[in-house]
C-alpha cells in the first residue's frame, strides 16, 4: 500500500513539473532568432596581391581609345576615369599604365585601357558599386550623382535602379555639413535600408539584400 502511494506521489510531482513553463524560454529563443543582415560583397578582379592577375571567372578585352585615359580615386572605392567608353565606369590599375573596368560591379568583362592614374586625398568613406533591393531592384552607382527638386524640397539622385519598382535611390543634400552623398545608405542597422524612389524623387526606405563594395586590397 505504502509503495502504492509513493509511486502516486511521484507521478503527481512529474506533472507538476512538466506544467510549469519556463519564464524565460521565450526569452531565450527570441535572443537566439537570426536577425536579417545585407550580405556586403567584396569586388576585386585583381584579388589582393595578385599582382595584375586575374581571378577566376574574370576576362578582359582591349578597349580603343585616343589617348590614356586620367582616372582618379573614386567615392566607390576604385578608380573613376575619365571619358570611358562602352558604359565602363568602376576600374582598377590593371598594371602601370593600365586600367580595367567594369560597367556594372555584378560584371566579369573588363574592359582594358591605357591610363594615369590619381590619387585623391578625400574620396573615403567609400559607399557600395551596387546594390540589390529586397523589392527586386537592381541598383548601380551613377557617375555623376545629381540634384533633383521636389517642390521646395531638394534631393540628389545617387543610384539608378532596373528590375524592379525602384528607379532610384536618393538622398537629401545638407548644405555645408560634409557630402551627403555618403550618407545615402543607412548602415545603422544590420539590415541596411536607402531611399527608394521613381525618376523624380525618393517615395521611401527600402532594404538592402546584398551590397557590392569595390576594394583594391
Amino acid at each position: 500500500m505504502r509503495t502504492a502511494v509513493a509511486l502516486v506521489v511521484i507521478l503527481i510531482s512529474l506533472l507538476c513539473a512538466c506544467s510549469k513553463q519556463d519564464p524565460d524560454s521565450d526569452r531565450s529563443t527570441k535572443a537566439t532568432t537570426p536577425v536579417a543582415t545585407t550580405e556586403v560583397r567584396a569586388i576585386n578582379p585583381f584579388g589582393p596581391d595578385r599582382d595584375g592577375m586575374l581571378v577566376e571567372g574574370y576576362t578582359t578585352h582591349d578597349v580603343a581609345t585616343l589617348a590614356p585615359l586620367k582616372c582618379f580615386t573614386d567615392i566607390s572605392g576604385g578608380y573613376r576615369c575619365s571619358d570611358t567608353p562602352e558604359g565602363l565606369r568602376f576600374c582598377w590599375q590593371a598594371a602601370e599604365n593600365t586600367a580595367a573596368c567594369l560597367a556594372d560591379p555584378r560584371d566579369r568583362e573588363l574592359g582594358t585601357m591605357g591610363a594615369t592614374f590619381v590619387m585623391m586625398s578625400d574620396v573615403s568613406p567609400y559607399i557600395p558599386a551596387g546594390l540589390d533591393l529586397a523589392d527586386g531592384s537592381r541598383c548601380t552607382l551613377g557617375r555623376n550623382p545629381m540634384a533633383v527638386a521636389t517642390g521646395d524640397v531638394r534631393y540628389v539622385h545617387v543610384y539608378g535602379c532596373t528590375g524592379g519598382p525602384t528607379k532610384g535611390i536618393y538622398t537629401e543634400p545638407l548644405p555645408g555639413i560634409g557630402n551627403p552623398v555618403r550618407d545615402v545608405v543607412d548602415t545603422s542597422t544590420a539590415l541596411w535600408t536607402v531611399q527608394g524612389g521613381d525618376e523624380s524623387a525618393p517615395t521611401g526606405p527600402v532594404e538592402v539584400v546584398v551590397a557590392y563594395q569595390l576594394t583594391t586590397d
